[in-house]
């Protein structure tokens, strides 16, 4: 995987997002880019299979409906 570089400015608001539209509400496209993202840089320092290591954090059905650590559902 070829090193790159990234700067970002988070700010919280009020206020509904907007500016260019994404076929993906809310900017949601980024987020779920990271967190791949982030799976690939931690299967590579692993030296494991990226697929294998989604597979094995994959929330079995017998575990739902599943309550995150946050306590969502």
């Amino acid at each position: 995987y070829p090193t790159a570089f990234c700067e970002v400015d988070g700010v919280y608001t009020n206020k509904a997002p907007g500016g260019i539209a994404y076929r993906c509400s809310f900017r949601v496209t980024e987020a779920a880019y990271l967190i791949e993202r982030a799976v690939d840089v931690l299967a590579l320092d692993l030296k494991m299979d990226p697929a294998e290591l989604r597979r094995k954090n994959f929330i079995p059905q017998s575990k739902f409906p599943y309550k995150s650590s946050l306590g969502w559902t």
